[in-house]
This record gives C-alpha cells, structure tokens and sequence, in this order.
C-alpha cells in the first residue's frame, strides 16, 4: 500500500508541472570579408647549379661509412683496444688484452704495438688471437702479443700501428 501512495504522489508532482517555451533569435548571416592586400606567395626554393665533380668517386663500407684511408678504415672506425696488460714472466715480456669489433662482420688484419721513450724505439709486438691470426669476430676478442725487447717497457709510451689492413670476411 505504501508504494501505491508514493506512485501517486509521484504521477500528481510530474503532472502539476508547467513548461514553458522561449523564442531564442538567431543572428543573421554575415556576408565574408573582402581581403584588403594580396597574399604573399609562398617560398619556392632557389635552385643551385653545381659544376659537375671530376675526379675519383669514394667507396663506403657496408654501413655506409666514406673509406677515405683503406689501411686504418676498419681499425679507426670499428676496433677498440681494452685492458692492455703489460707483464713480465720467465724472463719474456707479454701483453693480454681485449679488442671489440664493432662491426656485423669478423674482420682480419694485422695490429702490432711499438714502445717508445725518448724518441727511441725499445721493443714492438705483434697482436694475436688464440688460433695465431688475428680474426677479431664481432664483439670482445682476446688478444696476446709477445713483446720484442731487452728492457722493461711496462712504463713507457706505446703507440698501435695497423700493419696488415683490416678486411671484412664474408
């Protein structure tokens, strides 16, 4: 019973309700503005006539790197030499250390290693890997040198010499 009043008393209140309706006045149209200027075109690029290039072409390597000197290109671009180690054992010098290829492909080459003091050259050595070339695959490669000399060169100043241009294989 209860709900059948509050039904009731629901229809009476949306029943006793009153709307209204209001003119609303629409603006009128209004014609488009005439421009008072011409517009600028927009920039058309300048063409510039080159003389044609005489010469020798450059090659690139397979990422597309200029080849500008053949016999360091893939040591200067592509190899890094990592924690040398330079010891001395059984009376002999020898170095350890890691060379990263940072190219896709294994490269194949020749790096030798020349100590120096004064001008004057103590010893050299000629890297290695564990098969006795040196194939440097992708990534980190140990490498070995024995070194040639008669002195202690753990403390003088070095310099790396490619003596076998780097190639790519494959």
């Amino acid at each position: 019973m209860k709900r059948f009043l509050l039904l009731l008393l629901a229809l009476l209140l949306i029943g006793c309700t009153s709307q209204e309706a209001h003119l609303i006045y629409l603006k009128e149209a209004t014609p488009t503005p005439a421009p008072l200027h011409t517009p600028t075109p927009p920039p058309v690029p300048e063409s510039i006539a080159l003389a044609p290039i005489e010469g020798e072409g450059f090659t690139t390597d397979a990422n597309g790197l200029p080849i500008l000197d053949p016999d360091t290109h893939y040591y200067t671009y592509y190899l890094t030499v990592d924690a040398l180690r330079i010891y001395e054992e059984n009376g002999e010098t020898l170095i350890d250390a890691v060379i990263t290829n940072n190219f896709d492909k294994p490269l194949s080459g020749g790096l030798s290693i020349v100590f120096w003091q004064d001008s004057l050259k103590y010893g050299d050595a000629a890297f290695y890997t564990a098969d006795g070339s040196l194939r440097l695959f992708p990534g980190e490669n140990r490498v070995y040198a024995d070194v040639r000399t008669e002195v202690d060169v753990q403390m003088m100043d070095f310099t790396f010499a490619v003596t076998t241009p780097f190639v790519p294989e494959g």
